[in-house]
């Protein structure tokens, strides 16, 4: 047994001065090899359908505050939203990069400050402009009992991930208001390269997402 599979499971409460109290889960959705979270805001297994958000780290933004993406304010979002409801869950995946991995996220951001978009600076270095999988977390809330959920999430690839494990999906955009110009490229971006939506969908779980949508 490995380090990381002693302790799958394992949860501890806290105290957060912003959010009150937090339920901290340890689990394993992404290659980090000390585990990701699953944070729970109240009884989220005890809702019929919960809202849940799914977040990658991003170092640059929320620890040192970059101004070249908006992940930290999406983070407060998510947060905000979910502490208002009550009840829900946030996955806290602690693998950067859109899931290349904070060393190729150095090398593509050089190349981004330098001028070229979140797509082709990822094709530049040879990784994966979305190289996520997320049937892991469906795989999760099936076994927590959850068939269905509201995600906040502008991005198709999450509402896929989780519609091929049978999780019924409302998605529920989340959308930072205050945007630099910086922030308004990048979200040209994904919405242009990425397909990233800011409308409200519905997809049952026998239904996927059409490409053009």
């Amino acid at each position: 047994m490995n380090y990381l599979e002693r302790f799958i499971g394992a949860t501890a409460p806290i105290q957060s001065k912003r959010w009150g109290p937090l339920l901290m889960e340890v689990a394993s959705f992404t290659p980090a090899t000390d585990g990701d979270l699953v944070v729970h805001i109240g009884k989220p297994f005890e809702q019929p359908n919960p809202l849940i958000r799914i977040h990658s780290e991003c170092v640059f933004s929320e620890v040192f505050n970059s101004d070249l993406c908006e992940c930290a304010d999406q983070l407060m979002m998510a947060m905000e939203r979910l502490v208002s409801e009550g009840h829900g869950l946030l996955f806290y995946l602690r693998f950067d990069g859109r899931g290349a991995g904070l060393a190729a996220k150095v090398a593509a951001t050089k190349l981004e400050v330098e001028g070229m978009d979140t797509y082709d600076s990822r094709v530049a270095i040879g990784v994966a402009p979305e190289g996520r999988d997320f049937r892991a977390i469906g795989e999760y809330l099936h076994s927590r009992g959850i068939n269905q959920v509201r995600l906040l999430t502008n991005n198709p690839v999450k509402v896929a991930g989780l519609l091929e494990e049978g999780i019924t999906v409302t998605r529920e955009p989340l959308v930072v208001a205050d945007q630099t110009e910086k922030v308004r490229k990048l979200l040209e971006t994904k919405a242009s390269r990425f397909g990233h939506q800011l409308i409200s969908l519905e997809f049952p779980s026998e239904e996927q997402p059409s490409k053009s949508s």
